[in-house]
């Protein structure tokens, strides 16, 4: 049995997303013979200790590292206060973890949230082997696309300016990817700012996954009825583009039987009657809010084509949980969606200018309607890829790959000399 700890700043039981990230990989970790201390959010205890009251589990311990009053607040403040409270945290985690790592002797230190190659994480200071990961990050949206953020075009721009930045000058950054024994990334985009980084071995795709019991034990078997159902499901906020998913919509022919179904809420919900007015299609979608995470899969199995346009995203957890429905895709050719999705389980549209991608996202769907076998194939296909990324198999196999015995981590002295890392100066 290893000693292995885990900083999980976002580790809520039930939810998905980084809360649910953070939860899965303390919990199952510590099902594979290991025992698990894990850092996290004081926020996160009530419903932490609520699970475990329910599952005790004597080979997982949460240590909750708590922020001051001000910080807390300063978490409020927009884009660069929630910045701030992380960092803030990653340093109190630090001071918590260094007289634990004392006591204890960690074979290993892995850290899993935030998942932010920016954002990075000070636990490599602690001189343990050290797996960094899996984090994203390395996405930038699409300047063609600007006209779909509205006024949040200028906080997108300053995300970019600050994550740049952050690359260049925050050492949790560069240095938890110089120093780490495993770097684990997302997507091909993130590979990229830390081969910049200097990083040109020990780096691994991982997938983000899904959890197994959001999985139906059984490929859904659809019938194509009179009308084509869509599905849309996010937070509605800027950079996920609902009305990129609505001018593609409002080009499709308008004598198909094609409904779109929207779930879920947002920032940019204040909007939507506005789209339905522009684009026309007030008769063709209804938006039904935010639902909890069980409800949504009653909205997946009435589906028939989940339709997903986000402009920025890491590795999309929706796209998973449609696909675990047997749902193909018609998405766009960018970021994490275009490594999940290939012409087995959906569509690509090309991101070229946004009159090109909302056209071509309408051939799509126009397609899928014209093809209803050729979708339900799709769809079995995508059952059987999501089947194979549940967080279950996907930890576990991480466990084997990259938890050996301590002695098979390689010395960094030795890291360096083999050329393993070749750190840029700054």
């Amino acid at each position: 049995m290893k000693k292995v700890l885990i900083s999980a700043y976002a580790c809520v039981p039930g939810l998905g997303s980084e809360e649910g990230n953070g939860w899965h990989y303390s919990s199952i970790v510590s099902q594979t013979n290991h025992h698990v201390w894990c850092l996290t959010r004081l926020m996160n205890k009530t419903a932490i200790e609520k699970r475990l009251a329910q599952e005790p589990n004597p080979n997982l311990t949460f240590v909750y590292v708590d922020t001051p009053d001000w910080v807390e607040t300063v978490y409020f403040w927009g884009l660069i206060g929630m910045y701030f409270h992380y960092l803030y945290w990653q340093w109190a985690a630090l001071k918590t973890a260094r007289p634990l790592s004392r006591i204890h002797s960690f074979d290993i230190v892995h850290h899993v949230s935030y998942g932010s190659l920016q954002l990075g994480s000070m636990l490599y200071k602690l001189n343990r082997p050290f797996i960094f990961g899996p984090i994203g990050g390395g996405q930038e949206a699409p300047d063609s696309m600007r006209h779909y953020f509205r006024s949040h075009w200028k906080k997108e721009q300053m995300r970019t300016l600050v994550s740049k930045l952050l690359l260049r000058f925050n050492p949790g950054c560069y240095e938890s990817v110089r120093r780490a024994d495993h770097v684990l990334v997302w997507n091909e985009d993130t590979r990229r700012k830390i081969e910049w980084l200097g990083r040109t071995k020990g780096v691994t795709r991982e997938f983000i996954g899904i959890s197994q019991a959001f999985i139906p034990p059984e490929p859904l078997l659809r019938t194509p009825g009179p009308v084509m159902q869509l599905v849309w499901v996010g937070r509605l906020m800027p950079r996920k583009a609902l009305e990129l998913t609505l001018h593609g919509l409002s080009k499709v022919d308008s004598q198909l039987p094609i409904q779109l179904t929207i779930v879920g809420d947002g920032e940019m919900g204040r909007y939507v009657p506005e789209y339905l007015e522009t684009y026309q299609l007030k008769d063709r979608v209804q938006w039904v809010g935010k639902v909890d995470y069980e409800r949504v899969k009653a909205f997946y199995r009435q589906a028939d084509v989940f339709f997903f346009t986000s402009l920025r995203d890491t590795g999309p957890a929706q796209l998973l949980e449609a696909m675990a429905y047997s749902l193909p895709v018609v998405t766009i050719d960018i970021h994490g969606q275009a490594e999940l999705v290939n012409e087995s389980t959906g569509i690509r549209v090309p991101l070229t200018d946004r009159e090109t991608v909302a056209t071509e996202l309408a051939k799509a769907i126009e397609w899928m309607y014209h093809h209803p076998q050729e979708r339900l194939l799709m769809g079995a296909n995508a059952y059987t890829f999501a089947s194979q990324q549940t967080w279950e198999l996907k930890i576990r196999r991480m466990v084997r790959t990259y938890y050996g015995p301590a002695d098979e981590f390689p010395d960094k002295k030795e890291q360096r000399e083999s050329g393993m890392f070749k750190t840029k100066l700054y």
